[in-house]
């Protein structure tokens, strides 16, 4: 899938202790190969200073898409909204997510969000990217 040249880049903020968050960011990485999306972890100063531009506090079971990242136009989506903005770019048949009701999406990423640490665990620091994916972390 290639990008849009007009595409702005997304950052995504994940609970950097997640397993299961860690692995998604993995997954998200092997398959955008244009360099669309960058990360930040929630326990960070990146997530901290973005979502207090916006009045937000971090909330560890939420997941946040940010585009515009310091720009005037800057937006802070967030769960299904943050779906809406991340599975589009990596596989066109997720437009359809538009179709699904928000409060189903929302739903959805909330009752996930409390069960992951019992699904997939939970380290006990933020877990370090590699050296060829450090380029693509903010913090």
């Amino acid at each position: 899938f290639m990008k849009d040249p007009a595409s702005p880049t997304i950052l995504i903020l994940v609970d950097g202790t997640c397993v299961f968050c860690n692995r998604l960011v993995a997954f998200i990485l092997r398959r955008d190969a244009c360099g669309i999306f960058r990360f930040a972890h929630l326990q960070g100063e990146v997530a901290r200073s973005v979502l207090g531009r916006h009045g937000l506090m971090p909330d560890i079971d939420g997941i946040y898409a940010v585009t515009g990242f310091g720009e005037k136009d800057e937006h802070v989506w967030l769960d299904g909204q943050a779906g809406r903005q991340i599975w589009p770019r990596l596989f066109p048949w997720a437009v359809l997510l538009r179709f699904v009701p928000l409060f189903l999406l929302n739903w959805q990423y909330r009752v996930f969000a409390k069960v992951r640490y019992r699904l997939f665990g939970q380290a006990t620091t933020c877990i370090a990217p590699s050296a060829t994916e450090r380029p693509r972390f903010l913090d």
